[in-house]
């Protein structure tokens, strides 16, 4: 008994100092905002380690973005939290997310330092990696979605989107007021074909 115990001691802490690892790992690499950043997250929790599953790891996509803030935080401290319950999971967050906080500082340090032309280039690379990344991450959505989503309601939402992104300036283009109507919209929309389907079966 007192070995199973101390076995399952070494374990966590083990899996501690992984988790804490692969936080570090994320936010080092963290360019981009959070859904560039996912394909990255999935890999290493989904594929390698196994500490989400699939379905997991897809509403968790869905959920964080949905919610205000940053959605790599929030699927680090999901990860965090899962694994080593609310507390522990919290700490581990947090600490995982010091070193990289000091090294920001230090570029931001380093980088006001340097002309100004050159940091434009180096914008225009990372804008350039960004936009690969989240094409091919949608893309593969897409693809796993096509038989569940109707193809014009799929254009629609993505023109809808994309115009509101473009055209309307901030603060007015604030993404909670999109979900918000782009929810009751597909509700009401998914309410009237299931009545619709309802009525046709009856009549039948």
């Amino acid at each position: 008994m007192k070995k199973t115990k101390e076995k399952v001691g070494t374990n966590k802490i083990k899996d501690f100092f992984v988790i804490f690892l692969f936080v570090i790992k994320i936010t080092l690499i963290g360019f981009g905002g959070g859904n560039a950043l996912m394909p990255v997250i999935e890999k290493e929790a989904v594929y390698k380690k196994g500490w989400l599953t699939k379905e997991e790891f897809d509403r968790m996509v869905i959920v964080t973005n949905m919610l205000p803030g940053p959605s790599v935080i929030q699927s680090i401290s999901y990860i965090c939290i899962k694994k080593f319950g609310k507390f522990w999971g919290s700490i581990l967050t947090l600490l995982s997310m010091l070193p990289h906080l000091f090294l920001a500082l230090g570029i931001y340090l380093a980088v006001a330092q340097f002309p100004q032309k050159y940091l434009y280039v180096i914008s225009v690379g990372v804008l350039g990696s960004i936009i690969g990344v989240l094409f091919a991450f949608g893309w593969s959505y897409m693809k796993k979605s096509k038989n569940k989503i109707n193809v014009p309601l799929w254009v629609f939402l993505f023109l809808f989107t994309f115009i509101f992104c473009v055209f309307i300036p901030s603060p007015g283009n604030i993404p909670v007021i999109v979900m918000i109507a782009v929810f009751i919209f597909l509700g009401l929309t998914e309410y009237l074909f299931y009545k619709k389907s309802k009525r046709k079966k009856k009549e039948k």
